[in-house]
This record gives C-alpha cells, sequence and structure tokens, in this order.
C-alpha cells in the first residue's frame, strides 16, 4: 500500500470491491465448492458487508492516524465528540460513539496524560466528571481533519457525495426504526440516541 502526498494511504487495486472481497474469502479459505445458498445469502447481507467495510476502513484509519498522530480510533472518535459535544460526561461519550464506559475511561487516561482533554467536576453529579478538549487537543483534531477528509475523499472517489449520504441516511433511518421497533415488542424503553 503506498500513500498520497498528504499521507493518506492509497489503494493500489483497480478491482471493485466486491471482486476483492471474493478473491480475499475465497483464497482465505481454500474452499473445495462455493457456499451453501443460504450461507452466500448471510455473506451477502448488507450488515455483514457494512461490518467488513467498516472493520477495514478502520483498519486504515489505525495505520493512518496512530502513525502520523498518535491517536487511536477510539481516542479519535472520543475526541471528535468532544469536539462536537464539550462539556459532557464519560456516559454521553459512551452512548454516542457506541463504545464500551470501561474502554472510554482507559482510553481517556491516556488522552488526559497527553493533555489532550481536561476533566473537570459535574455541576449536578459529584460521581461523575465533565470533559473538554484542551487547546492542544484542539488543535490535534484541526490538523487531523485535512488528513481524514482526504482519506474519505479517496474512499469516496468518483460517487457523489450527496449519494452517498442518502444511502447512509436511508440504512440509518431503517436500522433505529427496525431497533425501536424490536425494544417495543420486547416491552423496553426505546432509548433516545
Amino acid at each position: 500500500m503506498t500513500t498520497s502526498p498528504d499521507g493518506v494511504p492509497v489503494l493500489e487495486s483497480s478491482k471493485s470491491f466486491e471482486e476483492r472481497s471474493r478473491g480475499i474469502r475465497l483464497a482465505g479459505a481454500k474452499r473445495r465448492h462455493e457456499p451453501a445458498p443460504h450461507v452466500d445469502a448471510l455473506i451477502r447481507l448488507v450488515s455483514v458487508r457494512i461490518v467488513r467495510i467498516a472493520e477495514l476502513i478502520l483498519r486504515i484509519g489505525t495505520l493512518t492516524f496512530k502513525q502520523r498522530f498518535g491517536v487511536k480510533p477510539t481516542d479519535l472518535r472520543i475526541l471528535v465528540m468532544l469536539g462536537a459535544y464539550q462539556p459532557i460526561s464519560v456516559n454521553e461519550v459512551s452512548r454516542r460513539t457506541h463504545v464500551d464506559k470501561a474502554w472510554i475511561s482507559r482510553s481517556l487516561a491516556a488522552l488526559v496524560r497527553r493533555k489532550l482533554i481536561t476533566r473537570t467536576a459535574h455541576p449536578s453529579d459529584s460521581r461523575a466528571s465533565l470533559l473538554s478538549l484542551t487547546t492542544k487537543g484542539e488543535s490535534l483534531l484541526r490538523e487531523i481533519a485535512p488528513v481524514a477528509q482526504a482519506y474519505q475523499r479517496q474512499l469516496l472517489q468518483g460517487q457523489r457525495t450527496r449519494d452517498v449520504e442518502r444511502v447512509l441516511d436511508l440504512l440509518l433511518a431503517r436500522a433505529e426504526e427496525i431497533f425501536q421497533r424490536e425494544l417495543q415488542q420486547r416491552g423496553r424503553t426505546p432509548r433516545r440516541r
């Protein structure tokens, strides 16, 4: 894998994602036969494919942001949430990032040591604290943003941004509807996201 002038990994293959992922599946498994139709149907599920894509994007992000900025993907998610919603509690960071609170706490310790975030007392809950970006943390986000944007441009090259956004918004809305309906059917109170 090579990198662009701004440090973003560049995928060299001209094959489509489906061709590459099918080739990887077949090469890694060394199958003697094609998967059964029900297995093939499960492999082609949107949710399975999105998870595979997300994992690959996360691995590329880890290479890019960890090496260049010393920031792991979870750290970056926390910093972005703070940039958008600060001051914010640990519980709220966990809820908004969909990352376990214990994992968030471990990441926070490293971010505090690096002086990228600060903790202050929560005004109404003595057991909680509020998190905010420091000037150094805000500066790091400003430095990361153009690299992330360049990577996204490369990832979406040849696609219209509004079309991609429309598909993502549609999938999110439908998934949220189904999730809320499932919770209601099980007699659980839906949570706001």
